[in-house]
């Protein structure tokens, strides 16, 4: 087992989160519930999964948890793009965000194939 503070991808995975929940503390009050929830509850999946998958002794188990990761990246990325077009997101908070979710993605993606590999 591999301690998860240590994978580059667990790291840029909550540098991620980090910066999505302080990008959308001025988000509308009345989203608290809605996509501000979601948002974050999608990008806080991202480090989780890649922790919970190190805890795993199966390489298949780690996968399948990196994948899950993967999806939840793919659906941060999507609400990114909805907040940015709601006027929630300004074009240089969507473009930095956005940037962190694809390298996130791309470091996951590695992640999948150096596993399945093996």
């Amino acid at each position: 087992m591999t301690d998860f503070r240590e994978l580059r991808e667990w790291e840029k995975a909550h540098e991620l989160t980090v910066a999505v929940y302080e990008a959308t503390q001025s988000f509308p009050e009345e989203e608290l519930l809605g996509l501000t929830q979601q948002i974050r509850l999608a990008c806080s999946a991202i480090p989780v999964k890649i922790a919970q998958g190190c805890n795993r002794e199966d390489r298949e188990d780690q996968v399948n948890f990196l994948k899950m990761a993967m999806d939840a990246a793919i659906e941060v990325e999507y609400y990114l793009l909805l907040c940015y077009e709601l006027d929630m997101l300004d074009s240089a908070d969507y473009d930095r965000l956005v940037s962190k979710t694809v390298e996130a993605k791309e470091l996951l993606e590695l992640f999948i194939d150096k596993l399945s590999h093996r």
